[in-house]
């Protein structure tokens, strides 16, 4: 296969990782601010960005390649959903 391609293709999936990774931290931030959050509608829009991100999360991580990395963003999507289903 063309080099630059194979280039390509790693970090493409590098970018994804991380892109991924970041969504999975900002909703585990939103998850404490629902914790100590005293305005409801600040509750609401708090657990629709959790929601969003657990979408992300699912809808791109079968397409990482590291089974390792996918398996955990698949255990952080499942906490969030514990979290969701517990405060949502």
């Amino acid at each position: 296969m063309n080099p630059a391609f194979l280039e390509l293709k790693r970090r493409t999936q590098e970018n994804l990782m991380t892109f991924l990774r970041i969504e999975a931290d900002l909703a585990s931030t939103f998850c404490d601010m629902v914790e100590v959050t005293q305005s409801s509608e600040h509750r609401v829009q708090l657990l629709e960005d959790i929601r969003k991100a657990v979408s992300a999360i699912r809808q791109f991580e079968r397409r990482i390649t590291d089974t390792r990395t996918r398996a955990q963003l698949n255990g952080e999507a499942d906490r969030l959903d514990d979290f969701l289903k517990k405060k949502g």
